[in-house]
């Protein structure tokens, strides 16, 4: 393990007022903060699974290094020199400014750093504008903090950055509370209704040959199912006129290092339904103590695909979060029909736009302006249908 005392001769590390806080230090390079990730996970640091080292290493290595970003990590210590809190972030130079954003970018539905609890709860605006300070202060001089998709709160715990100025994010979340077994949790939270229609759907296709649900481990099956993947996302972009985002340069290597690669277990679990021959669902979740989030999704394009195997599989999951005691469900951010058929509590989200120099001042009133733009269209259906149609006009 890297050693503090070497970190503050290379960080210039500042003294915090807070009792909880000794000292706040930057760490410019994943494997060097490698440890204290570690260490505060072991101590049962809160995050969302989006920020788990495994998955942002190889975010960072197959897409952020590529586009110029690099790692930014922030962690403040206690006077014993034990970690309190990490925040993954990486810098960016666009033009003159140098952006603070978290890693993982489009990559992560949502953003939040490692809190221990303790240190989450004794932490005020003071403290906050104290790690603020810090993090202006260090050499690599950034602008402006872009901090994106934040929850207000996570597995009960308050976010401590809501003491920063923020503004709603464009879109929510929802999640499920998974609180009873599977049965009776998917008996009272989905309708009735859609619970018919989903079981005379599934009675069809359990007829298939070879009809399984499953979850994925061995690497040849993994390997599979993500060429099948690839195909299916290539071909449901190219009918709905979308460019495909898993055809950019790093994206698959990166999907592929998150659902083979892991401790123990891959960053990103594979699970979906399957008949002989034929892929029918799929979905690519991250999985920690408290939750699990769908991260991708795909579904036939063959004719069993008129079954809605895709939200059949959602069923299967809500099951295997009950059977294997994960507390929260969730369909990923970003706003669509189906997710409120299965997930109805509010996962509200926030973004902060931090200036820390005159230069940062000006992009960050036009950040603010620009999410404040897009929340407008997204919660108009009539300017939701008029931007779809400009940009399906413009990418034809």
């Amino acid at each position: 393990m890297t050693g503090v005392a070497e970190i503050r001769q290379r960080e210039n590390s500042t003294v915090a007022p807070a009792a909880w806080l000794a000292h706040v230090a930057v760490i410019e390079n994943l494997p060097d903060a490698e440890p204290y990730w570690r260490a505060l996970n072991t101590d049962g640091a809160v995050s969302t699974p989006y920020q788990g080292y495994e998955y942002l290493a190889a975010w960072h290595r197959e897409l952020g290094a590529a586009s110029g970003i690099s790692p930014f990590v922030v962690i403040g210590f206690d006077a014993r020199e034990r970690p309190q809190f990490l925040l993954p972030f990486g810098i960016q130079r666009l033009g003159p400014l140098r952006l603070v954003q978290f890693l993982g970018a489009k990559h992560a539905n949502y953003n939040f750093a490692l809190w221990r609890r303790d240190a989450a709860a004794a932490a005020d605006a003071d403290d906050v504008q104290h790690i603020v300070d810090r993090i202006a202060a260090s050499p690599q001089r950034p602008d402006v903090l872009v901090l994106r998709n934040q929850p207000d709160s996570w597995a009960d715990l308050a976010n401590p950055l809501l003491l920063l100025p923020h503004r709603p994010a464009a879109e929510n979340a929802a999640r499920l509370v998974v609180d009873a077994p599977g049965p009776e949790l998917i008996q009272r939270e989905v309708g009735a209704a859609t619970r018919g229609r989903l079981r005379t759907k599934e009675r069809k296709l359990q007829k298939l040959p070879g009809y399984r649900y499953f979850h994925a481990t061995e690497p040849a099956h993994i390997e599979r199912l993500l060429h099948r993947f690839f195909e299916l996302k290539t071909a449901h972009m190219a009918v709905q006129g979308l460019p495909n985002l898993f055809a950019e340069p790093g994206v698959q290597a990166f999907v592929r290092a998150v659902c083979h690669n892991g401790r123990g277990r891959p960053a990103v679990e594979l699970h979906g339904l399957e008949c002989d021959g034929e892929l029918l669902a799929l979905y690519g979740v991250l999985v920690d103590r408290e939750s699990l989030s769908v991260m991708i999704n795909t579904y036939t394009l063959g004719d069993n695909g008129k079954h809605s195997p895709g939200l059949i599989l959602i069923l299967h999951l809500i099951q295997t979060c009950a059977d294997r005691g994960i507390r929260s469900f969730d369909l990923g951010a970003g706003g669509a029909d189906y997710k409120s058929w299965f997930c109805k509590q509010t996962i509200a989200l926030f973004d902060s736009f931090m200036p820390l120099t005159p230069l940062g001042r000006l992009s960050a009133v036009a950040l603010d302006t620009a999410i404040a733009l897009k929340r407008e269209i997204k919660a108009s259906p009539a300017l939701r249908r008029a931007y779809q149609s400009l940009r399906w006009t413009i990418r034809r």
